[in-house]
């Protein structure tokens, strides 16, 4: 089926991670054994690494504020990157990361570390906090635009927002608030005029501190004016089963969009978040 302009689509293989930010705390469930089964730990490259490798620690559920420890950091040491735990490989061997969460509940997993070099001095980290300003916490381990506007036509997106949301209530579904991360992400990724998926796009919400699961939509056109560029998009993924399902998809809670115009084309993306995956969805 063509439509005005280009369109493509793809379900991300989100592989995002925990968190260690202090979040609103959660009910706690009537039994201890039901949270600790609820609290799950495990790595973002596997269960297995090369010496000088770095992964991040991946907390479930979302929101989770948990203490992490290896109990061999001379086989891996954790760190925190803009508050994330991050494992960093050093040298062969096994160690296993516990993760331990304000009611004590706790879980682990034993990672492997094998080959390789010698550990090599990791790549310098985000800084641990915002500049002056809005600007966003930035890792810099991951695909990014650092000469990005992540306020550029911003009424466009907030009315593709509204459109994305419409499209939800007709269908039965909640509204899914803007994230500042997916919204800076989504800008981010637009800005490098993609006409089908890439890996920049999986890295950039990481880049952009989202750690968990979702979907990416993304279309571009031309000949189209500015008033219209939302609708349009919208209207693009609406009749395109496989977008549809994305901006219809239960299991997201917030979403992020962004839009770059260049010589008459416009580049939307958007990311719908799912804080409880970090899977392939």
């Amino acid at each position: 089926m063509k439509y005005r302009g280009m369109i493509a689509s793809f379900l991300l293989a989100a592989v995002l991670f925990g968190t260690a930010v202090p979040a609103k705390a959660a009910e706690v469930p009537a039994t201890p054994a039901v949270q600790a089964a609820a609290l799950k730990v495990s790595s973002y490259k596997g269960g297995s690494l090369l010496a000088g490798e770095r992964s991040m620690v991946v907390i479930s559920p979302y929101g989770t504020s948990v203490t992490a420890v290896s109990s061999n950091p001379g086989v891996i040491a954790l760190e925190q990157v803009s508050g994330y735990h991050v494992m960093v490989a050093k040298a062969s061997g096994t160690a296993v990361i516990s993760v331990t969460d304000e009611a004590g509940n706790t879980a682990s997993m034993t990672m492997t570390v094998s080959g390789g070099a010698a550990a090599s001095a990791p790549p310098q980290a985000a800084a641990s906090e915002a500049q002056a300003g809005n600007s966003p916490v930035v890792n810099s381990e991951w695909s990014h635009n650092p000469d990005a506007d992540l306020t550029a036509n911003l009424e466009i997106r907030q009315e593709m927002v509204r459109l994305i949301n419409q499209v939800r209530r007709e269908h039965g579904r909640a509204e899914l608030p803007a994230d500042d991360r997916l919204m800076n992400a989504t800008q981010d990724v637009s800005t490098q005029h993609f006409r089908e998926h890439t890996q920049y796009e999986r890295e950039a919400v990481i880049a952009y501190a989202w750690l968990y699961g979702g979907c990416h939509n993304l279309t571009c056109f031309s000949m189209v004016p500015e008033e219209e560029i939302a609708q349009t998009a919208v209207t693009n993924w609406v009749n395109s089963p496989g977008h549809l399902q994305s901006m219809l998809r239960e299991d997201v809670t917030c979403i992020g969009v962004g839009v770059t115009i260049e010589g008459g084309t416009a580049y939307c993306h958007m990311f719908a978040g799912s804080p409880t995956g970090h899977g392939i969805l």
